[in-house]
């Protein structure tokens, strides 16, 4: 193969793997509206994938922040449920307002705190998290007793199931924080040492950045993301559970990873993370419309994580190659 040729070959296996994601999603959109006879591209079932992924959304968003910085929080999922059992509890106790911002203080802490654990005191993110999230299961579940906390406002109930001028209230959440993330990691400084301390944090500290504190950042924008996530779960089930979270962080590692962020850190790419949660979204969906067993979701999960993780090395491998031979 000439030299010209194998150019054009690497840009375009370089297009498939910088947007794989959306082209899977086209795919399997298509594969699921065939099978269920037309019944998956109607405006009633896409407003509802958009809610039941909003809150996949928002985790997402906050895990690319994490692993671009070149961290990794496997404690989001209960950390969800005890920020959904605080902010419930916040909405009986002062005004909404108030409530919000008293979830968003409480969620930083908690985010700041595996941080904190992880980077300050040189311990592995993996297993930190996971301490962590068993910390968080339990006072989720002491806080209300093992019991759900109902009796929320109308406000909190729109906040999660409202719709707007024909759009869910939720989807304008998603798609502004969203924007907010993209623009913060790809037009500002910050965003730039974010991905630097992600992809060579030795370089980066030799550059000036405070990797340290950077690395923290990550953590107290993943629980700035919960909160939100929180917020819109409460609302959308209108009651908040101890056990709300569970699983919810595999759904997140999944999601931005087949959206093109690695995870071995220094990219990040939120709008191919919105494209694998609409993925994981889908595929719940499409399986509900097809009667199939909620026990093959958890198969079809499980296998899309693996999917995933093999499509990140192979991305890893490709660009290295193509690193070398410039």
């Amino acid at each position: 193969m000439d030299k010209a040729k194998r150019t054009e070959v690497n840009r375009a296996v370089t297009f498939i793997l910088d947007n794989k994601a959306l082209l899977i999603l086209l795919i399997l959109g298509t594969a699921i509206q065939i099978l269920t006879g037309g019944l998956f591209l109607n405006a009633s079932n896409i407003s509802s994938i958009v809610r039941q992924i909003s809150t996949s959304v928002v985790l997402g968003v906050g895990f690319t922040a994490v692993l671009a910085s070149g961290g990794v929080d496997l404690s989001v999922g209960q950390m969800l449920s005890l920020m959904g059992i605080l902010y419930a509890h916040y909405t009986l106790l002062m005004p909404l307002p108030l409530a919000i911002l008293a979830a968003l203080l409480s969620s930083m802490l908690l985010g700041c705190l595996n941080g904190v654990l992880s980077v300050t005191f040189r311990l592995p993110a993996f297993i930190v998290t996971l301490a962590t999230a068993q910390v968080f299961k339990g006072f989720a579940y002491l806080l209300c007793d093992g019991k759900s906390v109902g009796g929320l406002s109308d406000a909190v109930k729109k906040l999660g199931s409202g719709i707007v001028f024909g759009v869910p209230v939720s989807a304008i959440v998603v798609l502004v924080l969203a924007a907010i993330m993209a623009i913060m990691l790809h037009r500002t400084k910050l965003g730039r040492h974010i991905i630097a301390t992600g992809g060579n944090a030795a370089a980066a500290k030799a550059s000036g950045v405070r990797v340290e504190r950077i690395q923290i950042l990550g953590y107290v924008l993943m629980g700035i993301c919960v909160a939100i996530a929180a917020m819109l779960l409460t609302g959308r089930v209108s009651t908040a559970l101890p056990g709300a979270g569970e699983g919810m962080e595999m759904d997140a590692i999944a999601a931005t990873i087949i959206g093109g962020t690695p995870m071995s850190g220094g990219y990040a790419k939120v709008s191919g993370t919105i494209f694998g949660c609409l993925i994981i979204g889908i595929i719940n969906n499409g399986l509900n419309l097809l009667d199939v067993s909620s026990f093959w979701q958890w198969v079809a999960k499980g296998a899309v994580i693996i999917f995933a993780i093999l499509i990140d090395a192979q991305t890893e491998r490709f660009f290295n190659k193509r690193r070398v031979a410039l």
